[in-house]
Formats: C-alpha cells, structure tokens, sequence
C-alpha cells in the first residue's frame, strides 16, 4: 500500500509540473525561459546545455578542421612592396640558364622574356640571377648576434615537451643577425626553438625585409594573406631527439634520460593530442548532426573540447603543421617515422641527421615526402655528427630523397650558407641540384613553394643578383632584391658569372726505363720518386716557380731537386722509383692548422674522448713548474686529423683545452698524418713547446682587468728568471711566443700596452700573437708598429659575441674585411681552424681562398701564405710552410688552382708518413 501511494503522488507532481509548463509557455512573453535542468523556447522543451553562441563557436572549429588548398597562378604579393626590372641577367631557372629579362610589380615577379620594359631598372651585366636563398634551420631574432644572455630566447627548458610555445612570441626584429644574414642572399628563414626539448614549439617563417612597424608580425611570410588570395597558411613545429634532450634533462636526473624515455614522452603526448582530437571529431559529428535537425530540440551539454597545452599537437595530427626534427642517428630517425605512421602525422624534414645517408632505405619507408636538411660539410662535434659524409647529399639525391642545406645560425653563420652548396659541388653534386638545395627544395618542404624558391612568374620577387657564379669560392650578392624591394648594401664586388669546371685529377705513372713502378699501389710506398709537368710551386714567401715544365725529386723523404733545371738532362734520376706525371698540378709547402686542440680534442661534447679542461691558479707563485704542455695528452690517428692531413694539413699546432682558466699552458707543433704513436718516428714532434697561451675569459671569476693584470704580472715577476728552467722567463725575455686568444680591441690594445709597456720599463721585447682578433683592424697601426701578428679565427668575420661586434664582414655589407686592412697596415696574419667546432681543419685552403676572391690587392701567393709560412714564421717553426731542397718533402699537390672549388688535392707528403699519399679520399 505504501508503495502504490507514493506511485500516486509521483505521478500527481509530473503532471502538475506540464501543466505549469503549459501555463507558462502561454501567457508569458516568447523569451528563453532557463531552469537549472530545461529551456524553453515557444512551443519547445529543449534539453539542458551550451548556450547558442558556443555551439556555432565550436561549429566554426569543426569547419577549421579541413585544409584549404592553394588553386590557379598568384597575381598578388600579400606582402606588397616594390616594382623593378631586371636586365641583361643570366637568369638560373631550375635546370638550366637563360640570358633573359624580369618583371617585377608590387613585390610579384609577373613577366620573364626579352626586351621587357620597366621604369625602375638593374643591369645585371649578365651575371647569375637566381631566387632568393629560403635557410629553413636559423635561430635568427631569438638567438641575437651578440651573445647577451637575456637575447637568448631559444629553448624554453621548463619541461622536455613544450609544443604550446611559439617563437613568434620572443622574434625580435632588431637582432643584427637579420641585416647580416640578407646579405648573403637569404631572404627567407625558418625560425626553430631550440633542440634542448623533445617539443620545442611552433616555428615561424619570416622575411628579411626590414619592416618599418618593428613588428615581427609583419616579418611573417604571411603576412597580408587574406581568404581572397585562396592560399593555406602552414603552422611550423619543431622536435628534437637524441642527445640534445637526454643531456638536458637527464643531467638532472629527469626524463628523458635515454632513448627510450625519449621516445615513451613522445608517443604519451602524441596519444594525448590523439586522444583530444577524437573528442573534437566526436564533438563535431554529433554538432553537425544537430544543426541538420534543428526541429528536434537536442543541445550539446558541453562546449567544443579544447586544450591549449595540446592544440598544436592535434593540428600536427590533422595535417595542419610543418614539421620539422632535429634528428642525426638511424635509430632516431626511424623511431620518428614509425611514431609518424603510428599517430598518422607527417614529417615535412629532418634536420642536421648527418646519419641519413646510411639509411635510405629507412626514410623511403614513410609515406609521404620527407626532406633531409642538413650540412655539407659540418661534422664531429658531438658523437651524433661523427658519422657525416661529404658525398651524402648526391648519395640521398640517387635515392629520390630531397636535399637541401640550412644553416643552424648562430651555430653556422647564415651569412654563409651559401657555402654548404658551394662545398657540395665540390664533391660531385650536381650544379643545378646545389642551387636547388638552397632554394626550390627548402621552399616545397616548407610548403611554400608556390610562393618562393624560384624564378617564375608569380612567385614572390626574391631574388639575388651574384658577384660572380654563386657556386664559385667567394661569391656574394651584387643585389638582394626581397618583395622586390632594393636591400641597401653598398659594397658590391665583382667577378666572374662563370663557373669554373672541376679539375679532374690527371696524375699517372710513367716508365722512363729505371725499373719504374707502375702501379700506384707501389709507387705510393715509395721514399724516391720524381713528379713532372708541375705548372705552379709555391716555395715560401718570397719565391715561387710558375714556367712548365716544373719538376721535384724527392729521395728518402728529402726534396734534391726543385725547377725547370731537373728533368734527366741536368740530372740523374733516382732508378726503381716511381715517375709522377703530375698533369699541371699546383704544389704548395703542407697547410698548418693553429688555433684549436687538435689531437687533444676528438669529439667537443665527450669528455672521455678529450684531454680535458686546465684549471690554473694565476696566483701560485710556483705555477711556473706546473704549466701544461699539450704534447703531454696527444692523441694521434684520430678522425679530424685524418681529415685534415688528406686535404694537405702536415702540420698541426695544439695548445691545451680551457673553460674558464686564462693560462692554457704550452702548445706543441706536430706532424699531422703519424698513424700510431710519437715514439714511431724521430721527427714526430716539430717542436715540443711552441708557445704559451692565454685566453681571455668573460665568464670568469676573475674581472677582464684582474686577467690583463695577471698576465702582466706572470710576464714581469719571471723578467729575471732561468729560462732554462722557467717557462715564463722564457716569454718575457723573448724566446717563447706568447699567444693569447681575445676579440675585443680594447682588449687588444691593452695587450699592446702591456708589449710597449715591459719593451720601455725592462727592454724586454715580449712575442705576442694575438688569437682570434676579431676587431683587430680597429687598432692594425699599433699592431703593425709593434709587431704584433694576428691568427684571425674564425678566417671569415662573424661578430656573434658582444666582444666582437665590430668586425668587418666585407662585401656587400662593408668595402674590406678584417683581413684586409690589417694586410694593408703591414700587420703579419695568418688564418686560424675552427676544427673542434665544424670539422674544417680540411678546409683552410678555401678560407684563403675566400679572402683572396675579394681583396685585389692580395696576390694568390700571398694567401698561400696565411696557411703556411706566416704561421711557422712568427712561431719560430723551422722547415714548416715551405719548400727547400735539402729538407724533407713536405707538401700537398692540387689537380689545379687550390684556392678555387672543384679542384683535388692528388697528393700529400710528409706530415709524418713515409712516401706519398695519393688521390686521399674525404668521407
């Protein structure tokens, strides 16, 4: 009975509540009348929910989910800008050139042809005319060029998964770097977060034209897209895996601290993206469906699900972002193409991966276009980069795999860039392959290709104009043209627009009837051999042979015969050894590299595989008997010195690694091929003790004043001393050069002083040498009149420290270079490696040979020089850098003209290795 009563009474209440709904509905005013559980609306009872405007709010989300597709020919920059006309230009179009004219208005290019006419013009005099250089890896605006920390806006390294960030939010649009980098040609950038976190954050791709506003909004390539230009705008992602995370994170004893933690953190925010998506998808269907069947009264309980944590992860999920990873190793690139197909993403590159030429197979494996973005030739400085090959990018391109090279700026000056492409070809890359490496290809991978990276009527007006053949050592723009507008550079040089083809080696042997050997497998062993038909010998800095035909004979490892005067009708041939016919080759005395710890160093970020960090105490009055000696902790045979010595380096000069301390100790000098160890031979070791070091230090306990002090006072308290048994007595009286490694030119100038100081007060003349000297021209008089040399290093200015802010990078941005004045000023210089840092111990010859493409006052013999004999000059090295009959053959033979690309090196001897090394391989 209670049960059947307490029935009635539920069913009296539900009807008295419609019949008061009724009621209600009737005679109050047609508004929405809300309850805590109904709305209703005339004649309807709505279910409980979002209010109207989030429905059709979530609903326009929905509709956001679709990409929108880029249709028919452009007829607008929605940047705007300039209008110009270029003549008489010898315009590169893909895959071939065309002597041609361009048309540009408002910043688009809308005509190319013949006999065009246009108000504003440029006579490109037919040099090379290509598109605009596209760098899709720089840090440039939130890593300034002057090595502030508070510019430093890389890497947000609060947790190892931040994708919510974006780099548009910390762009500065004053970093110096912008006007710098155009300068080479680049008018577009792809700027990444940093690679300390597995998510980085959104990217941003920027122009470098300057805008007037200092809106970095307004540097946008998409800047000025409306719905009318029809054209989808990408959103960029950066990812990193590998060492950079673990170190970060694992040093502190948080994940990731392997790969594996690397790769869960990865797949745990992919699934939650994954996860949110599914909600969104599942929140759109049924929005959808209510919106079609509005008669029904159904409303949604909950607003469109959102996470801004997430947001950019589910967009990567529905192809709606660029992604690019920072990758070097097989098993992390795979790992990134499985968690691809996995979670259905697509990645548009991987970046640096120096590895992926060993797995093409791998990469091939993603569905979809995957670009590898990456350096020619920049290797060694960590365990991930030891695996680079020189002959990747033609080993990638073989395989269908796009190829283009970045340049990591500031970690590569992106000035610069130019010269990964330039090295490429040197290689064997294809011509019009390398100048679509830095162009055409960047710009597809960054979808962008409809816009940029080539020379088509409309496509966006950037364009460059070169000096000389883009592909050729030393080239720099005439002209950056960026929406078509002129960027203001002044100091344009000049050359030539051809490109000059590589010079094959043509060394082979001849028998001459002394029992000659001929094979190079024998010949190559040999102690006694004669070279002929040599075109060029560069014998030291005030002699060098030029008239053919030129010869050399070597016997047991010593130079008998040098000159025209040695062919077999002045003298007698050594019998049963091998005769070289050179084929016009260029010989110069061995290369010798200074500046860094080669031999102490292998891999910069390894401590296992280095010598390790000096910690001196300037202030122990018995540092004089503890002072390091870099002999001491010589590692020989290892991969940069093998590198090195195959591009003609026989000579190596080390000094011991520093961090923080200013005394690094003694350097030694020492052949640069010994294979095993310094006991094997009796002339391993040039000299033991070449000099002493100092660096000055900005990150020190100790004030830039209290170190000048120090160095002062080591110099003067030891004036007196036993040379023989004292270090610094050796430095202060003059017998033992004193390098120290500073930028500044105040810094300088104090050293200057403190020379001129001790010279007047102690008539004690000290051997500085100054190391790095970035700003060195600023004072190349005094250095000059008190005989002070100059080791530049980096040999190509780039001012990306505070303390070398003015430096002077050359055309187009300023007349002459560092290198250029202090020449002119009779100032002593030689060009320091950079090796530990980008592996370029190989590279030195090409470092002159950049300074020599834009100075016309310096002759090839004097750039022969930087790299030889200056350097053993100024450091009391006797029999290094030249060539002198009676003394050992050291020297390294070229196909042709060293200082230009394309050509060989086909020969080095000496470097502490018995009888030639023939045709050396680079990996």
């Amino acid at each position: 009975m209670q049960d059947s009563g307490r029935f009635r009474k539920i069913i009296l209440i539900l009807v008295l509540f419609f019949i008061t709904a009724l009621y209600l509905n009737r005679h109050l005013p047609e508004e929405v009348v809300q309850s805590k559980r109904w709305v209703i609306v005339e004649d309807k009872v709505l279910s409980p929910g979002i209010s109207s405007t989030s429905f059709h709010l979530g609903l326009s989300k929905c509709q956001g989910h679709t990409k929108q597709s880029v249709n028919g020919t452009r007829h607008r920059n929605p940047r705007g800008m300039g209008d110009v006309l270029i003549v008489n230009g010898r315009v590169w179009l893909g895959d071939r050139y065309e002597n041609t004219d361009v048309l540009i208005r408002n910043g688009l290019i809308v005509e190319i042809g013949q006999h065009l006419e246009g108000t504003r013009k440029i006579d490109a005099a037919g040099r090379i005319v290509t598109p605009g250089i596209v760098d899709m890896h720089s840090h440039m605006g939130v890593e300034s060029l002057n090595g502030l920390y508070n510019s430093m806006e890389t890497n947000e390294m609060t947790s190892p998964t931040t994708p919510y960030v974006r780099v548009i939010d910390a762009l500065s649009p004053t970093d110096p770097g912008i006007r710098i980098v155009a300068s080479g040609g680049i008018t577009t950038s792809l700027i990444l977060p940093g690679s300390a976190n597995l998510m980085g954050g959104e990217a941003a791709v920027i122009k470098l034209r300057p805008v007037s506003t200092l809106s970095n909004q307004d540097m946008l390539i998409s800047a000025g897209v409306t719905e009318d230009d029809n054209e989808e705008v990408w959103r960029y992602m950066k990812m990193a895996c590998g060492e950079n995370p673990k170190q970060v994170y694992g040093s502190n004893n948080q994940m990731p601290k392997t790969r594996m933690g690397e790769n869960y953190l990865f797949r745990r925010r992919l699934e939650e993206a994954q996860q949110l998506k599914r909600k969104q998808d599942d929140w759109c269907d049924s929005a959808q469906r209510i919106q079609a069947s509005p008669e029904q009264g159904v409303r949604l309980s909950e607003a469109y699900p959102e996470d801004l944590m997430l947001e950019s992860l589910v967009a990567l999920l529905r192809h709606q972002v660029n992604l690019n990873i920072h990758c070097y190793l097989p098993q992390d690139i795979e790992a990134m193409i499985q968690h691809s197909i996995e979670f259905d993403f697509e990645i548009a590159a991987f970046h640096h991966a120096l590895s992926a030429w060993q797995i093409t197979e791998i990469i091939q494996r993603a569905n979809y276009s995957l670009t590898i973005a990456t350096f020619s030739d920049m290797w060694g400085y960590k365990a991930e980069a030891w695996d680079q090959n020189v002959h990747a990018p033609k080993i990638l391109d073989e395989a269908g795999i796009p190829v283009a090279f970045k340049s990591d700026h500031p970690v590569m000056n992106a000035r610069d860039l130019l010269f990964e492409a330039q090295k490429a070809y040197h290689y064997g890359f294809d011509e019009h392959k390398a100048l679509a490496s830095l162009t055409s290809v960047p710009a597809d991978s960054l979808k962008l290709g409809h816009r940029i990276g080539r020379i088509d009527v409309g496509k966006d007006a950037d364009v460059v104009i070169w000096d000389r053949h883009p592909l050729q050592l030393g080239a720099r723009p005439s002209h950056v043209i960026i929406d078509g507008e002129i960027q203001d550079y002044t100091h344009p040089s000049s050359g030539t627009p051809d490109l000059p083809s590589r010079s094959l080696p043509r060394m082979h042997l001849e028998d001459h009837g002394l029992n000659n050997p001929l094979q190079f497998e024998t010949a190559c062993k040999s102690s006694s051999f004669v070279m002929k038909n040599i075109s060029h010998i560069y014998l030291n800095s005030t002699h060098a042979l030029h008239q053919l035909p030129l010869y050399v004979v070597v016997e047991e490892g010593v130079l008998t015969c040098i000159g025209s005067d040695c062919d077999r009708d002045h003298i007698e041939w050594p019998r049963s050894s091998p005769i070289f016919e050179m084929g016009g080759a260029t010989l110069l005395p061995g290369l010798v590299s200074v500046g860094v710890s080669s031999g102490l160093s292998e891999i910069d970020a390894e401590a296992t595989t280095q010598d390790g960090y000096v910690k001196s105490d300037v202030s122990d009055s018995e540092l004089y008997k503890k002072v390091v000696r870099a002999v001491d902790g010589l590692k020989l045979n290892g991969l940069h010195l093998q590198k090195a010595y195959k591009a003609g380096v026989t000579t190596t000069i080390s000094q011991p690694l520093v961090d923080s301390s200013i005394l690094a100790g003694l350097s030694v000098a020492f052949r640069t091929g010994l294979e095993n160890t310094l006991l094997d031979r009796n002339d391993s070791l040039i000299k033991e003790e070449v000099a002493l070091h100092f660096v000055i230090q900005h990150e020190n306990e100790l004030t830039v004043s209290q170190q000048m002090a120090s160095i002062r006072d080591i110099l003067i308290s030891n004036l007196n001393n036993d040379p023989l048994t004292n270090v610094f007595a050796r430095a202060s009286q003059g017998q033992l050069p004193v390098i120290v490694q500073v930028d500044n030119k105040d810094e300088i100038a104090s050293i200057l002083m403190m020379k001129n100081m001790i010279m007047k007060e102690y008539q004690k003349e000290v051997r500085f040498v100054i190391l790095g000297g970035a700003e060195s021209h600023l004072i190349a008089d005094h250095l000059n009149r008190l005989n002070v040399p100059v080791i530049l290093m980096p040999a190509r200015c780039f001012p990306v420290t505070w303390q070398s802010q003015s430096c002077l990078m050359g055309p187009p941005l300023s007349a002459d270079t560092t290198l250029d004045i202090l020449l002119r000023k009779n100032v002593t210089v030689a060009i320091g490696s950079t090796d530990a840092d980008n592996g370029d111990a190989r590279n030195l010859i090409w470092e002159a040979g950049w300074n020599l493409a834009h100075n016309k006052q310096l002759t090839p013999h004097e750039a022969v020089g930087l790299v030889t004999w200056n350097i053993a000059q100024f450091l009391g090295l006797e029999d290094v850098g030249t060539l002198t009959v009676g003394k050992p053959a050291d020297f390294v033979a070229y196909s042709g003209n060293p200082l230009q690309l394309g050509t060989s090196v086909v020969m080095v001897h000496g470097g502490g290795r018995t009888g030639p090394t023939c045709f050396p391989q680079q990996i």
